[in-house]
């Protein structure tokens, strides 16, 4: 049985870029730490070269060995992704949208049912401070 390379299954094992910035962001920590990749395999039980696969990003590392790592030489498991931006769900932002717009339907309706004028005022200065906020 030969083994095929092109497909999906190999695919989606296949280093990112995500993996190799995730292995840049280990040697920086590594470094910083004057730690050399000898003792950082030691501490986690695997060879030097397995360091230099996920620094150099040709290996994958799992959400368990990432979180070793982090451990190992202190820094929170977000560290390794801050470079990235990630862009929100346009599901999420539709329902963000929808929600604001109840809660505006919601605020119309509340400033319609106060009836004194000095709560009336109240209000506004509320809203109106709120609005003025910086976002």
């Amino acid at each position: 049985m030969s083994r095929d390379d092109t497909s999906p299954a190999h695919e989606a094992r296949k280093p990112t870029d995500a993996d190799r910035v995730v292995g840049q962001r280990l040697r920086q920590g590594r470094r910083e730490l004057g730690m050399t990749q000898e003792t950082l395999a030691a501490t986690l039980g695997v060879t030097f070269q397995q360091i230099q696969k996920y620094e150099a990003g040709h290996s994958r590392m799992s959400a368990g060995r990432l979180l070793e790592i982090a451990v190992a030489i202190g820094r929170p498991v977000s560290w390794f992704y801050e470079p990235f931006e990630i862009a929100e769900n346009p599901d999420t932002l539709r329902g963000r949208d929808l929600q604001a717009h109840d809660l505006k339907r919601d605020a119309r309706r509340l400033v319609d049912e106060i009836a004194d004028l000095e709560s009336l005022q109240a209000a506004v200065h509320v809203l109106q401070a709120l609005a003025l906020r910086p976002r």
